[in-house]
């Protein structure tokens, strides 16, 4: 086992944040005034096409690991499905609706003599059937590697999977990966800069991914303006620019456009809207948090998500000062808020059939996380379980 040491100040930098990025798997809210605590779904979730819902969750008695998780569409049986510590990323479901992707990860950290930290880790990429069968290794990080993974989707026909990997523990150096899942082959695809958020077109034939570059920008060092928008051709073809200054591509069902992330006043996020050759390029959304983190732009809109028709976008919004969920057009019209936080609310996933918002929700300050349901309108908003984050529906 390679072991690494640092400063302790450095490490402490490291554990900020990482606490940060878990308290992202925290942020849930429910409105006290709507829905019911008892697990139960009415009638009109009847038409919900899938049987079960993942999600990760602590589930497991004094202890602040994430587990990979599984329950009835209900929100009863939740049960673990991997003996695995994941990471606090959303698993992906595959298209059929009957696998996931994931990333287990351990770590252990100690004092040396010198008063040095020293630490070591590994993750791994991970298939998996929803009922917990078939668990397949895609990819490892051994504890004498340096680095980890970042985002992934798989093809539309579930053949192939991109992935972002990094190869040093500050992301200073990151790759796309293009795995074929009949023959277990990778290839590192030849990318511009340190690529990010990674996404099929809906015909399979193209790769939209952002990039990172190096930045002058030190008030704030977050904000989107050091990213671009590429696509590619699945064979590593026609490799171009198609919007700067814009970070998280996702095509429309359709695939004729990309809704994605970029900087609105105040460095703030914002969402954007173009054609998918980056043509008509339009904001959507302008409204800002009034609350303010030194050193950080406020909070914006994000996370949107087409509904399948392509009509409209779901996304989470701060305008209220607390995350929500909202709605709106296609084209940035009729924008509606859909949950009312007491705390916060978010990780919005509409469900295949187009019917249902899924999404994790605080609701007080006596629950950490837990997971919500919804119809595409905001009424009949209920809690199916008490605990757990970035819900999905799965068959």
């Amino acid at each position: 086992m390679k072991m690494k040491t640092m400063n302790k100040s450095v490490f402490l930098l490291m554990c900020i944040s990482c606490v940060f990025a878990l308290s992202q798997c925290n942020k849930v809210e429910f409105s006290n005034d709507e829905g019911n605590n008892d697990g139960y779904l009415p009638d009109p979730v009847a038409s919900f096409d899938y049987s079960s819902i993942a999600s990760i969750a602590r589930i497991t008695n004094n202890s602040s690991d994430w587990s990979l998780c599984v329950m009835d569409k209900s929100g009863n049986n939740m049960r673990k499905i991997v003996d695995m510590t994941v990471a606090c990323q959303k698993p992906v479901r595959s298209n059929s609706g009957t696998r996931l992707l994931f990333t287990a990860m351990k770590f252990n950290s100690w004092v040396n003599a010198d008063n040095s930290v020293g630490y070591s880790a590994e993750y791994g990429l991970y298939i998996v059937n929803t009922d917990g069968t078939g668990l397949t290794l895609i990819d490892h990080i051994g504890v004498a590697d340096d680095g980890g993974f970042g985002n992934y989707d798989w093809s539309p026909d579930d053949r192939k999977i991109v992935y972002v990997r990094s190869y040093d523990n500050y992301w200073d150096k990151t790759y796309l990966i293009l795995y074929n899942i009949s023959d277990r082959t990778q290839t590192t695809l030849k990318t511009e800069g340190n690529v990010c958020n990674p996404k099929f077109s809906p015909d399979g034939k193209q790769i939209a991914y952002c990039t990172k570059i190096e930045t002058d920008d030190i008030v704030y060092v977050h904000s989107l303006n050091n990213h671009h928008i590429f696509k590619m051709d699945v064979n590593e073809k026609n490799n171009q620019l198609i919007i700067k200054n814009g970070a998280s591509p996702k095509w429309s069902p359709q695939g004729d456009k990309i809704v994605y992330s970029s900087t609105g006043k105040y460095f703030s996020s914002q969402i954007f809207v173009a054609n998918a050759d980056g043509s008509h390029q339009k904001q959507l959304t302008t409204t800002v948090s009034p609350r303010l983190w030194p050193g950080w732009p406020p909070d914006g809109n994000e996370d949107p998500q087409w509904t399948p028709d392509g009509k409209k976008i779901v996304y989470v919004s701060s305008e209220n000062e607390k995350a929500e969920i909202f709605i709106m057009n296609a084209d940035g019209s009729n924008q509606k808020r859909l949950t009312k936080a007491e705390f916060w609310d978010g990780s919005p996933e509409i469900t295949p059939d187009g019917n249902y918002i899924l999404f994790h929700s605080r609701r007080s300050s006596m629950m950490e996380s837990g997971i919500c349901i919804m119809k595409l309108d905001g009424s009949s908003q209920q809690v199916l379980s008490k605990v757990g984050a970035n819900p999905i529906a799965c068959r």
